[in-house]
């Protein structure tokens, strides 16, 4: 319940300082992506019963770099690499992008 409690009250401070700023909603829309891509990363793996190591051999690269694009707070992702490594994974990419009414815009892999 309490973690509740924080969570709404989280949303309420974010929704409120992005209707104000646009570029509050730019760098927050920019940060999720990131976290998405991450844990896209991640779960494409760790579902395909894959180490780091394993899915770079894979994939033609190094367990670093399939480290680097399982952080967050990494911004170099590309197409390319994601495709690669859904393939390697055994799972279909596919891209879409929506308007949203609180953000200018949004891409988000599915």
């Amino acid at each position: 319940m309490r973690q509740a409690v924080k969570r709404d009250r989280h949303s309420e401070i974010v929704e409120r300082r992005a209707r104000k700023s646009a570029t509050y909603r730019k760098t927050f829309a920019r940060t999720l992506h990131q976290i998405d891509l991450a844990l896209l990363v991640r779960e494409m793996r760790e579902d395909a019963g894959l180490t780091q190591a394993e899915l770079a051999k894979k994939v033609g690269t190094t367990q670093s770099v399939i480290a680097r694009l399982e952080d967050a707070e990494y911004t170099g992702h590309s197409l390319t690499m994601l495709e690669r490594i859904a393939t390697a994974c055994g799972v279909a990419l596919k891209l879409h992008a929506e308007k949203k009414p609180n953000f200018d815009r949004e891409v988000a892999l599915v």
